[in-house]
């Protein structure tokens, strides 16, 4: 998104600081939030982006600094925790949250009702003519001219349940997405996000996309999703170290801008190092003058020895442990049918899983995605159908639910039972040193879990997980929570492993980058299978819209009247045409079956793309070839 030049200052915090005990979150931050900002505030896990989000809404108060708000000004926050009550319904929290603006509709609508009943010319009409252009100004730019339509409209991309159900029985991903409409809904003057797109699915984390886009109002967002940020933000905003950096831009622009910054740093710090070395070794010469000049040389030497490098970055990655390698057979599914009572989720589903596949899961929420994935691996049974598992597949599971932690808890007790050494099929492992290994420190381990911000358990918990090894992934929205530099040490670990995976995600740069296949369910209980990634998936619903937009202009133009020819009979090439069609036909059907049983085979998913979409075409073109000789036979026969 093109960065635009900054509006009027709306929100502000300057110089603010905030501590947890001893721990030093936030330390002398400013920043200022501008008319249509749309900022993508990024940070390593703890770095304090939540509770810089909470400083600005004013549900915390810093230890140092101020914050400022442009009079009048609303602003609402989404926290990555649902902040509703539960004994409310979902048409309760819906219209808790545009009280504000129909009491404004009420407001505008009373005062155009007294400026009626006033006579022309008096100051007290004018004060009320002033008065409604006032509301309309604010009506205007809350976008709440059609309130009721905006609300039925959200509920439907976000896929809420219905307004009279109790939010008390609703899951922790419909609870979020209620919370979300609501914070949409409320048109709020700056509005805060604290990963918005954690439990949506991929489809309304587009829509949020545009909304966005069309936002009157400023936004700061805290996400991972990467494409999100490209495709939103104007502006980004990085905590590290206890300082902050801003750039315009999107995350793209970010990341070239940041790479320069690093390198510039990494050039002043090999001048600053030469430097000191030349000053050092005048020094230990022992010169003679102690004039002003040389008094000067050696202030400047301490200056430059005192003021030390940059913050080194500290980089992280792990090894997912492996009890055995995978065998020859590894998994497969055989025309699995499954779903709970009236409802169907998915039905003859079959796969056979090929060493070094990693099958992307992609459908809206509630389609049966994790039931998928508990199904595969025979945690469920199926209603029909047959699943075979190897003798020496190990899956490693993480799911999306953040497991129970009780506060008071060592890291170290939470992750391993208290022990320092784990064993992993034939693998010892220290657990301090693989703590160490996702950006902890060696005394972390002892901290207890309450010290920790939200990605730091979401992080622990993913450890803990880890832990149990495999030869087998199988995620489940496993980016919830994580930051973006964790992020990429997941993806570099997934796609170093040497098994296979099936990860159901919403995040699509990651399902880029890793998968080599994809599962997308569709209505009616149908999986679609597609050799390649989120882009390809992509190319293949263009093709699919492309082909029903035909089909439909094909249908809707009108049928050619029938017009009777009279005809002598067949020709003598026709005669000889009719005497060999039959044979024709039946080389053309063998040709159909041969393509069928490759397709059908073990490992034709597997091959290159460009590969299964040549033979998957070969296919189509052969079956029509059969319809056109059997419709060629038909005509023949009638020209007899």
């Amino acid at each position: 998104m093109a960065a635009t030049a900054p509006g009027k200052a709306l929100l502000s915090a300057q110089g603010v600081s905030k501590s947890f005990g001893a721990q030093q979150v936030l330390q002398h931050l400013s920043l200022t939030i501008h008319e249509n900002d749309r900022i993508g505030l990024i940070g390593r896990n703890g770095s304090g982006k939540s509770t810089l989000l909470r400083i600005l809404a004013g549900l915390m108060e810093p230890d140092a600094g101020i914050t400022t708000r442009a009079q009048g000004i609303r602003v609402a926050l989404l926290e990555q925790h649902c902040s509703l009550s539960t004994e409310q319904t979902v048409g309760d929290a819906l219209e808790t949250a545009t009280a504000g603006l129909r009491a404004l509709l009420l407001q505008w609508r009373e005062a155009h009702e007294r400026l009626a009943h006033t006579p022309h010319g008096g100051q007290a009409y004018d004060a009320l003519e002033q008065e409604c252009h006032e509301l309309e100004h604010r009506i205007e730019s809350a976008q709440a001219w059609h309130l009721d339509t905006e609300l039925k409209k959200i509920s439907a991309e976000l896929r809420l349940p219905p307004p009279r159900t109790s939010l008390v029985s609703l899951s922790g991903g419909e609870l979020r997405r209620v919370d979300l409409a609501a914070k949409l809904l409320s048109h709020p003057d700056v509005l805060l996000l604290d990963e918005p797109t954690n439990h949506i699915d991929t489809e309304s984390v587009a829509w949020i996309e545009r909304f966005l886009e069309g936002y009157a109002g400023a936004c700061i967002l805290v996400t991972h999703d990467r494409y999100f940020l490209d495709r939103v933000t104007n502006r980004i905003v990085e905590i590290s170290h206890g300082a902050m950096l801003s750039f315009p831009g999107n995350y793209e622009r970010f990341l070239e801008y940041k790479a320069t910054v690093e390198d510039v740093q990494a050039r002043t710090e090999s001048n600053r190092l030469a430097l000191i070395k030349r000053e050092l070794a005048w020094y230990r010469r022992g010169p003679k003058a102690r004039g002003t000049k040389a008094k000067a040389r050696i202030t400047r030497l301490m200056e430059t020895r005192e003021k030390g490098p940059p913050p080194a970055r500290k980089e992280f990655a792990f090894a997912i442990p492996e009890p055995e390698r995978l065998g020859k057979d590894i998994l497969e599914a055989r025309l699995v049918t499954h779903g709970y009572g009236d409802r169907l989720l998915f039905r003859h589903f079959s796969l056979f899983m090929q060493k070094g596949m990693r099958v992307g899961v992609m459908g809206s929420n509630g389609c049966g995605k994790s039931t998928l994935l508990r199904v595969l691996m025979g945690r469920e049974s199926p209603q029909s159908g047959d699943i075979l598992i190897g003798p020496s597949t190990h899956f490693l599971y993480v799911d999306q639910v953040l497991a129970d932690m009780d506060p008071e808890m060592r890291v170290l007790d939470f992750v391993s039972d208290g022990q320092r050494h784990v064993e992993v099929g034939r693998q010892r492992i220290h657990v301090p040193s693989y703590l160490e290994s996702f950006l902890f420190d060696k005394s972390c381990a002892e901290m207890r879990l309450d010290r920790l911000s939200g990605g730091e358990r979401r992080r622990v918990d993913l450890a803990k997980k880890l832990l149990r090894g495999g030869n087998f992934i199988v995620f489940d929205e496993p980016t919830n929570d994580l930051d973006l530099y964790t992020l990429r040490v997941l993806e570099e670990t997934v796609e170093c492993f040497d098994g296979c995976a099936l990860i159901v995600s919403h995040d699509r740069y990651l399902l880029n980058r890793l998968c080599t296949h994809m599962l997308i369910f569709e209505e009616s209980g149908t999986i679609v299978q597609i050799t390649g990634n989120y882009d390809d998936y992509l190319l293949y619903c263009e093709r699919r819209r492309e082909e029903e937009k035909q089909s439909r202009a094909q249908q809707s133009r009108p049928a050619r009247p029938a017009v009777p020819v009279k005809r002598p009979g067949l020709t003598y090439h026709e005669k000889q045409e009719l005497a060999g069609i039959e044979q024709t036909i039946l080389d053309a059907e063998e040709q159909v079956a041969r393509l069928q049983e490759a397709i059908n085979g073990p490992g034709f998913y597997g091959r290159d793309f460009t590969e299964t979409q040549a033979v998957l075409q070969r296919l189509k073109e052969a079956e029509a070839e059969v319809a056109r000789l059997y419709q060629r036979w038909e005509a023949l026969e009638t020209g007899r």
